[in-house]
């Protein structure tokens, strides 16, 4: 809005005022999300780092799998596999400042004790053990990918109050305040200007 539309009155001044504070406060949370949302960031980031060591280690669980493979055969190997419950894990959304991001509930890891085959049961440990560990690499990715999102909308709407809204808002402010100075000037010349010539027909 040009600034020679703007309605020079002390009513509009106090409005504005008050928008300033609000809009002032607003930015202060945003940017409180913001860092508190670099932080998760950078937190998961770190926990994804072992990613390279965790796939290097897959590859060495499924070395072993491979070998109880060739060892028993894929019957025997199935019938060990089938002795074994399945991992348990169910995925739940929870909130980090906002965003929902997932998390994986884990249940127990699976009893491997009824594995006979020594072949097998090596397999088995090492397996257990990558799956647990994938899913907390799983979660943290995932929830990465949801709070990188919301951090880029966040710091766009920080920057944009930072540099265009307050900006404009501060503009606006200062053009009312002085306009209302020059007028409260000019209605204090033109009161003395009455006075004097009030004086001066009652002489």
């Amino acid at each position: 809005m040009s600034l020679g539309r703007v309605a020079v009155t002390r009513g509009v001044l106090l409005r504005l005022r008050e928008q300033l504070d609000f809009t002032k406060r607003g930015k202060e949370l945003l940017e409180m999300k913001r860092d508190n949302l670099a932080a998760e960031t950078n937190r998961l980031l770190a926990k994804i780092k072992v990613r390279h060591e965790f796939e290097q280690r897959l590859m060495q669980a499924y070395e072993s799998l491979r070998t109880a493979y060739v060892t028993l055969g894929y019957s025997r190997l199935q019938s060990q596999a089938f002795t074994v419950k399945p991992l348990e894990a169910k995925v739940r959304l929870h909130s980090v400042m906002g965003v929902l991001v997932p998390e994986i509930v884990k249940g127990q890891k699976p009893a491997i004790n009824s594995i006979t085959d020594p072949s097998a049961y090596a397999a088995a440990v090492q397996l257990t053990s990558s799956m647990v560990e994938l899913l907390s690499i799983a979660e943290a990715e995932a929830r990465i990918e949801s709070i990188a999102q919301e951090l880029m909308l966040t710091n766009r709407k920080v920057n944009a109050l930072e540099r265009v809204v307050l900006p404009k808002m501060l503009e606006t402010l200062r053009y009312i305040e002085g306009r209302l100075e020059e007028e409260t000037l000019e209605e204090f010349f033109r009161a003395k200007r009455v006075k004097a010539v009030i004086r001066r027909q009652t002489r």
